[in-house]
């Protein structure tokens, strides 16, 4: 595969449209840092495996248009195979939840989908396989694909299995691992599951020893039971319930110990005790009642006393109430009078006052003679003559005697409810203590109509009822605690009336012993049968490890001698001038880890990362990726990406690393990104176009801003002339 072009829209810096020639043997891309120089090599990645190192994913935050596609141009022995990726939902906010389905084409041919990852998933591994195809185009991504973050990623900030798991990967083992890590898996499962079955036969085992002390226990209740001891014992118990009455005296001859016989007398026991406890009840609830003292009733004379205070105020209230009516017809009449006498008054004054304008020596009136003073005065007298006095005083003389009664009547009233209140009051008293000793008599009657004595009379004392109780109370108890002893007394014949119960249940449990053991006894042999395929699994799982050990070993000594001409031809460390990749196998776990020697002392050094300075380590780093890539990617693999290789190298190593690149030209199409002019112009030097048929292509990332990158691009020139040495 020779990657011949990419296109890119709305990916990473990328926010408009950008399309990239890669279609030469080099391709320097210089820019400085956050131009996207790096959204190139990341979007190679996303087209062939579809996953970005970014947790956002892979849209650029100011497209315009929202699309993000990646469109990458490639030469597969011959054929245009162009591989295309596009988001189909690029309003998600979850990463994790965005689809970017895979499109191939190949000539004029068109594939999606699960076709199209069939069709890249055998042509990037050279072969037909059912490797899953994100494991296999991660796996070639990091064949082909140097990433700046992970030149000390693989010394240092990687765990030596993860080195072995990546490194079997690279050299063909993944799927030897793959099966190894999913044995593992299903042989922890069965593990888990037999040790499962196994804890779950604990509870049938368990089952098994109680099965087993319930018979040994019947067996001694079988042997005891039924002795002559405990016939004669049981007759004697017999007598003694037949003496209590609850059954007749002649059928307790007949009665033999057997489990039936035992039960019909329990119930009689029980019968006769659940009657002796509601009586007990009852009992102690009367004498609760009786305890309390019955109200007191009033005094029958103080209650005649206020029946006649009664009457007597009633009597008043009447008769006054009669006299306020007599006295408010005579207030009527009073205020009639008086409003007759002021109306002639009034009269009389206006015709005195008219008079008094035409006072001469006759009367205006009826002409007759007058002496005009005598006759002044007199109108005079009449105009201004005021109320009758004697009127007045007889109506409020009335008004105030009607006063006078109203106000006793209000007194009469007063008087009369409060002494009939109290009569009330006397008379509800009366009743409750007459109703309170009728209920205790009518209680008592109750409680004590099924005993034998006679009740007491009615007007019997408080004390008596209350010494009649607590002698039914005592007999009451006294025959509660025999029946309770007797009960008692006849648990011992429960082994002996339960004898032919017993012997069933020892011979069902005995059948049930037997099958449980033999189930038992079954399950236990499959278990021992699944540890001993457990055992197997075992072997096989080591034998699994064992073999993916010595191939990738055997890959790794056939790697050898490449790592080390790539080493030496950076020349990292003055001393350090030896390298390899050893393996091992600790704890289960298969190893790698990468070690340096000094061959003239014999010292090595198994973490490089940790003494080597950052620009050897990273001159280590970039050796081993370039010997992997030459040496484990398949012979159809023909592109080889460096995204900023120069990161920490000093000029020694930088100089090392162009000449190793230089080496590796024939072999490899190189992609190499940079953010240092300076060596993007080496690199342009060293490898320039040799002949014709060469190719190395310039591109500059001149600026970024909203709208994406500025890109420029052109080819180096081939050189013209041959170099010569000048000596001087």
């Amino acid at each position: 595969m020779r990657i011949t072009g990419v296109s890119i829209a709305g990916f990473g810096g990328v926010s408009g449209e950008v399309d990239i020639d890669l279609d030469a043997d080099v391709v320097i891309v210089v820019g400085a840092n956050g131009y996207g120089k790096t959204t190139i090599c990341n979007a190679i990645s996303w087209a062939i495996s579809g996953k970005t190192t970014g947790s956002q994913g892979p849209r650029n935050l100011y497209s315009k248009s929202g699309t993000t596609t990646v469109e990458l141009r490639t030469d597969f022995n011959g054929d245009d195979v162009v591989i295309t990726r596009s988001l189909e939902n690029p309003g998600e906010t979850d990463a994790k939840k965005l689809r970017a389905p895979l499109r191939v084409r190949v000539n004029d041919a068109s594939l999606r989908g699960a076709d199209a990852e069939v069709w890249l998933r055998q042509n990037l591994a050279g072969t037909d396989t059912n490797e899953d195809f994100a494991t296999l185009a991660q796996s070639f991504v990091d064949s082909i694909y140097l990433r700046q973050e992970s030149l000390r990623e693989f010394l240092t900030g990687r765990q030596d299995t993860e080195r072995f798991d990546a490194v079997a990967s690279m050299v063909g083992a993944g799927r030897l691992r793959e099966f190894a890590d999913e044995l593992q898996s299903h042989k922890r499962a069965w593990v888990r599951a037999v040790n499962h079955a196994d804890s779950a036969l604990e509870g049938d085992r368990a089952k098994v020893e109680d099965l087993a002390a319930s018979l040994s226990a019947l067996e001694t209740e079988i042997t005891k039971a039924n002795t002559a001891e405990v016939t004669a014992r049981w007759q004697t118990w017999s007598s003694d319930v037949a003496a209590l009455g609850l059954v007749a005296i002649q059928d307790a001859q007949d009665w033999e110990l057997s489990e039936s016989t035992l039960t019909k007398l329990r119930a009689a026991l029980n019968q006769e005790r659940s009657t002796i406890e509601q009586d007990e009840a009852a009992l102690l609830a009367a004498q609760a009642e009786l305890s309390v003292p019955l109200p007191e009733g009033p005094d029958e004379a103080e209650v005649i006393e206020l029946e006649r205070q009664v009457a007597d105020l009633a009597a008043q209230k009447e008769q006054v109430e009669r006299d306020i009516q007599l006295l408010r017809i005579e207030v009527g009449e009073a205020d009639a009078a008086r409003r007759q006498a002021t109306s002639i008054r009034e009269e009389l004054a206006s015709m005195a006052s008219i008079l008094l304008r035409h006072v001469a020596d006759s009367c205006a009136a009826c002409g007759q003679e007058v002496d005009p003073e005598a006759y002044r005065r007199r109108l005079e007298t009449i105009a201004n003559e005021t109320e009758n006095a004697a009127l007045r005083e007889g109506a409020e003389l009335q008004r105030t005697k009607l006063q006078a009664a109203e106000k006793r009547l209000g007194e009469l009233s007063l008087q009369l409810k409060t002494v009939s209140d109290q009569h009330r009051a006397m008379l509800e008293q009366r009743a409750s203590a007459q109703a309170a000793k009728e209920h205790r008599e009518s209680r008592l009657k109750e409680v004590l109509a099924s005993f034998s004595d006679d009740l007491p009379d009615a007007s019997a004392e408080a004390g008596s009822e209350i010494q009649r109780l607590a002698s039914e109370l005592d007999r009451v108890a006294r025959r509660k605690s025999q029946i309770a002893r007797t009960l008692e007394a006849g648990r011992e014949f429960d082994a002996a009336a339960s004898l032919d119960s017993s012997k069933t249940r020892r011979d069902r449990i005995e059948i049930e012993s037997k099958a449980l053991r033999s189930s038992l006894a079954s399950k236990e042999q499959d278990i021992a049968d699944r540890r001993r395929t457990n055992d197997v699994a075992t072997a096989l799982l080591d034998a699994v490890k064992s073999d993916a050990e010595t191939f990738v070993a055997d890959r790794l000594k056939q790697l050898k001698p490449l790592l080390r001409q790539f080493y030496a031809a950076i020349d990292p460390h003055p001393t350090f001038r030896s390298v390899e990749i050893a393996t091992r196998q600790f704890g289960g776990k298969h190893r790698l880890t990468p070690m340096l020697r000094d061959d003239e002392v014999q010292v090595d050094v198994t973490e490089p990362g940790e003494t080597l300075s950052t620009s050897q380590a990273n001159a280590l780093a970039v050796s081993l990726f370039l010997s992997f890539n030459l040496g484990f990617a398949p012979t159809h693999v023909k592109s080889l990406i460096l995204d900023d290789p120069l990161q920490n190298l000093d000029d020694v190593h930088l100089l090392g690393l162009v000449d190793l690149l230089r080496k590796i030209l024939p072999h490899r199409q190189l992609i190499v990104t940079t953010h240092d002019h300076a060596f993007a112009s080496l690199l342009a030097r060293k490898l320039r176009p040799v002949s014709e048929d060469f190719r190395t292509t310039y591109v500059r990332f001149t600026k970024w801003d909203r709208n994406g990158p500025g890109v420029e691009q052109w080819d180096v020139p081939a050189e013209t002339s041959p170099l010569k040495l000048v000596a001087q």
